[in-house]
């Protein structure tokens, strides 16, 4: 977080990558300070020998206890395993609030032993706040979890992108005749392949930005498709999102595993006024479509993609009212302030609770 933080204060990256931070800091009631990711890599490997991600943070934390209220985790499982055991034991008494943006159960909800567990794990948080009603929704059903238990630690909150971006790149966004590519970013639950076939033979242009991890598996890559694995950060893929007809989010996951896939792809679709055509993902607490910024198309469905494609490369019409809707969206329900505010909300409301 704090190379995020880092990013953010030398303009290479947007606040909602700090998730929160930036914004309560210009709020003024939340002092909220970036706890350092790693000290002693050491820990890290004896961690993943018992399964404890992050073991090094989370050991500095328990020397660190006097220094905060609350413990604020946006990435939740990932790096707090280690200390909701201890809250289950009773040994680390700080709350402990953080976001939830994937699935908690994994499949396995029929088992009743992972139910439990799962639902005594979430639980234990002080606050979760889910990033989509659906997912909120699913994990309420599947876990099994009583009104009574959940009423006070559950809550909403419309992640979206920082504001400074909106008269940066969305009001001053470039004319459909300066656009002259589609590009797709990003390496969670990709789907590359199927985008790749649905350009094959058509007379646009794709570029697609991932890592050397996410690199496609498709071994002949037509002449109108260019990818990319080294361009990574934010700030450099600005001039490419700037003229790029649309923004195509392509996933691929088991339904189990259905949660916000796409959510940081969506932030850059707001962020520089642009429409979409995404996977279809009804986890995702936006609906591109009943906004108006975009398409949905199933998964693998290559006619689809081309379908869709064709319709926002030809017509221009289209493209300028989706472009509009998107920079609507950004502006009045998806963006930064909105997320700070909710944050701050559970945050004040959890540090009451602790007080009295």
């Amino acid at each position: 977080m704090e190379r995020a933080y880092s990013l953010w204060e030398k303009g290479l990256s947007g606040s909602h990558h700090v998730w929160g931070k930036v914004e309560l800091d210009q709020r003024g009631k939340v002092d909220m300070k970036v706890f350092p990711h790693e000290k002693y890599p050491f820990l890290n490997k004896i961690g993943k020998i018992f399964g404890i991600g992050h073991l090094d943070q989370q050991i500095r934390i328990l020397f660190n206890l006097r220094n905060f209220d609350i413990l604020y985790s946006p990435y939740s499982k990932s790096n707090t395993k280690l200390l909701l055991f201890l809250k289950a034991l009773g040994l680390f008494r700080k709350p402990i609030v953080v976001t939830i943006h994937q699935p908690f159960w994994k499949g396995k909800n029929e088992n009743k032993f992972f139910r439990s567990y799962s639902r005594f794990y979430i639980l234990n948080y002080t606050a979760s706040i889910f990033l989509s009603e659906p997912l909120l929704d699913k994990t309420i059903k599947l876990l099994k979890i009583p009104e009574k238990d959940y009423r006070n630690k559950f809550s909403l909150a419309q992640w979206g992108p920082d504001m400074t971006y909106y008269e940066r790149y969305c009001v001053k966004r470039k004319s459909f005749e300066e656009c002259d590519f589609f590009m797709s970013a990003g390496h969670t639950d990709r789907d590359f392949e199927t985008l790749i076939e649905a350009f094959r033979g058509l007379d646009y242009k794709l570029k697609i930005f991932c890592t050397p991890k996410s690199v496609p598996k498709t071994l002949d890559i037509p002449p109108n498709v260019e990818l990319n694995w080294e361009v990574t950060l934010s700030f450099d893929l600005i001039p490419y999102y700037q003229r790029s007809i649309a923004i195509l989010i392509p996933l691929k996951y088991p339904m189990y595993k259905e949660g916000c896939q796409g959510m940081t792809s969506l932030q850059d679709v707001v962020s520089f006024g642009k429409p979409l055509i995404m996977t279809r993902n009804p986890c995702l607490n936006l609906d591109v479509e009943k906004a108006g910024i975009g398409y949905c198309v199933d998964m693998y469905d290559v006619e689809g993609w081309k379908e869709k494609l064709k319709i926002l490369k030809e017509n221009k019409d289209i493209w300028n009212k989706m472009s509009d809707n998107s920079e609507l969206t950004f502006k009045e329900t998806f963006n930064s302030d909105i997320f700070a505010a909710q944050l701050e909300k559970v945050l004040l409301s959890v540090y009451k609770d602790k007080k009295e």
